[in-house]
């Protein structure tokens, strides 16, 4: 917990012409007003508002207008840097994740309340495959962001220290056909660097995407690395069950999974017909094994990023890595760890 003293939070709100008040208003507003959002960020997680400016250009109208008012000390001796941020406040939505069922057969009311959210979410693939550029070199090189510029490395990483012999046989491929070239037939641009359920607002009602928050990790990327984030939507994470017979969690598909991707993929061509071209096929797929490999077989832990997860501190990440991922044939699934 962040202490912010008595005597650092009074001047942020004297600098920004807030009455002290402000700070614990919970009124209704009166007409005429416009609620917003204050959020605090810690400053290693800041928010770009360069990237926030592209995400608006490519993404408009689902992305939440933003303004940086700046950065306060807090903490013992000022220690703890703060971004201080304001924000769109959209009323009447909820994070995705809020609604999303745990049960693996959707009713028809939920089924229709997918279709339509995987319809929205192709919208977000194709904007950012049409607010993207084609690489004049080759898409890795074009990729200078944090990820970007360390893609084959982390690579590299990852099919050397993953706990699993077939998920480092799949790092290994993945990070060859990456530096073939493969992904070049297609655009590089902004992606969302955390495209998860909790990160998608909808409305309660219909599930219709609504907008598209937290961009603090965004950056210029091959398209289709950010399609972990349909995965997230098809199914859900099981935990262990302690009474019965299952030790481990597990990821269950939905009976419809297969019947939701393929809307996603035939809304895909028609939005972007170059989708259905077999290289840009094979290049989307491989985009996506390079997303889930990057976002979990590498622990997020307070965004250092840097640590390959393993089957002690990381089982929902292993969990994820195993249900998405193609692997080898040899590798048997009733045996592994999650079975």
């Amino acid at each position: 917990m962040l202490d912010l003293r008595e005597q650092e939070v009074p001047l942020f709100f004297l600098r920004n012409h807030l009455a002290p008040d402000d700070r614990d208003e919970q009124e209704d507003l009166r007409e005429g007003e416009e609620a917003v959002l204050l959020q605090f960020r810690l400053g290693k997680h800041a928010v770009s508002m360069e990237i926030m400016r592209e995400a608006d250009r490519v993404f408009s109208p689902l992305v939440p207008w933003m303004r940086d008012l700046g950065h306060i000390r807090v903490g013992e001796e000022g220690r703890v840097d703060l971004q201080v941020l304001e924000m769109e406040f959209l009323p009447g939505v909820v994070r995705l994740s809020d609604v999303l069922p745990h049960g693996r057969v959707l009713d028809q009311w939920t089924l229709e309340r997918c279709q339509r959210l995987i319809c929205d979410l192709t919208w977000y693939f194709a904007r950012a495959w049409k607010g993207g550029h084609m690489p004049t070199s080759s898409a890795i090189s074009e990729c200078h962001g944090r990820v970007g510029k360390s893609m084959v490395s982390r690579l590299r990483k990852l099919e050397k220290d993953l706990p699993i012999p077939a998920l480092c046989e799949k790092a290994r491929r993945t990070r060859e056909a990456a530096e073939e070239g493969i992904l070049d037939v297609m655009p590089v641009g902004l992606n969302h660097g955390d495209l998860l359920p909790s990160n998608i607002l909808v409305d309660p009602s219909s599930w219709a995407i609504k907008g598209y928050i937290d961009w603090a990790e965004a950056e210029v990327l091959p398209s289709g690395i950010c399609l972990y984030g349909l995965e997230h939507i098809l199914g859900y994470i099981e935990d262990a069950d302690d009474g019965g017979k299952r030790r481990k969690p597990h990821f269950v598909y939905y009976e419809q999974a297969e019947a939701l991707r393929r809307i996603f993929w035939e809304e895909f061509e028609q939005l972007v017909p170059a989708v259905k071209q077999t290289d840009v096929r094979e290049a989307l797929n491989l985009s996506r094994d390079v997303g889930i490999l990057l976002w979990k077989g590498l622990a997020w832990d307070d965004g250092s990023i840097d640590r390959v997860v393993n089957l002690k501190d990381d089982l929902r990440e292993m969990v994820c890595l195993e249900a998405w991922l193609t692997l080898d044939s040899s590798f048997e699934r009733r045996d592994s760890f999650i079975s």
